[in-house]
């Protein structure tokens, strides 16, 4: 449904993006995460049509989103800081995208009214930065898009409203079958709405996989040894991290669990225990396996 080519781009001379592929399923939630800088919001902009890739294509539903108004009718997208007319009120806002969008749905933009409840009299530049997330949202879910890219789309909202975008985007992919994709510094948000994973850094997608591919691949292993942990086993290839406490060895595992809790078992270990992780524990070990340095992170 979302489809990034080859996409390189470069802004003020420096190369942001580099020869990137991303790759989005119609229906399904796919969470774009990374470090400050790595390039989100600039892939983000490229995806929407805002900036123009110096090599690569987007394609949405197959077609190039390039000067492709046909295609933009579709598409809903919530930035991280809103462009809005800052002079107009909220009424003549709402206004504009009913009278721009050919596919506004009024009964679903009365639902959302009744959610983010926005007085429609207030200028835009009287809006906190949460008011004017709240008002894009809402905007941009009741065009019916096809495609929904949200950039920090739960940035300024206090614990209640946030909960209720989460919700809403569960709702619309499972009510519409939209395709969405959300980048956010939130990650425990992601592990609860998310099915896919992408991750970014220095401008180059690492990895893509589904969130329970992922946690089935990267897990937590706690095992303790009478004499200590043998070479073979810290050496191995498929360890992200290892931590001691005493006796007890933490093993962080990118992959191949099974071949090495067999290789474990071998030497007899006194305590051997494997534990699920979070997105963000996953992430933060990711990260550390390219080069990206977590200083005192406790988890």
């Amino acid at each position: 449904m979302i489809k990034g080519l080859k996409i390189d781009k470069y802004l003020g001379g420096e190369k942001i993006l580099d020869n990137v592929n991303i790759n989005v399923s119609k229906g399904s939630i796919y969470g774009l995460i990374g470090p400050n800088g790595a390039g989100k919001t600039t892939l983000i902009k490229t995806l929407v049509g805002i900036y123009e890739p110096e090599n690569g294509e987007v394609l949405i539903s197959g077609e190039t989103i390039k000067e492709n108004t046909k295609v933009k009718s579709r598409l809903g997208y919530v930035a991280d800081y809103q462009n809005f007319y800052p002079n107009f009120k909220v009424g003549k806002m709402i206004e504009f995208y009913r009278n721009t969008y050919p596919l506004w749905n009024e009964y679903r933009y009365n639902a959302l009214k009744k959610v983010f409840k926005l007085d429609e009299k207030k200028r835009i530049r009287n809006l906190s930065k949460g008011m004017k997330t709240q008002l894009s949202l809402m905007l941009n879910l009741s065009i019916t898009p096809e495609v929904l890219i949200l950039d920090e789309p739960t940035s300024g909202l206090d614990p209640v409203i946030r909960r209720k975008v989460l919700d809403i985007i569960i709702d619309e992919v499972s009510t519409n079958e939209t395709t969405v994709l959300i980048s956010t510094h939130h990650l425990g948000e992601l592990e609860q709405i998310c099915d896919h994973i992408g991750i970014i850094h220095e401008g180059k997608i690492l990895m893509e996989d589904s969130i329970d591919n992922l946690k089935s691949k990267v897990r937590k292993i706690q095992v303790a040894f009478k004499d200590g942990i043998p070479e073979e086993i810290k050496n191995s290839k498929d360890i992200l991290k290892i931590e001691n406490r005493g006796k007890v060895y933490e093993i962080i595992v990118n992959d191949n669990i099974e071949k090495l809790m067999v290789e474990i078992k071998k030497h007899n270990p006194i305590l051997l225990d494997t534990i699920d992780m979070s997105l963000e524990e996953i992430f933060i070990y990711k990260m550390g396996g390219v080069g990206y340095v977590f200083e005192d992170i406790a988890l």
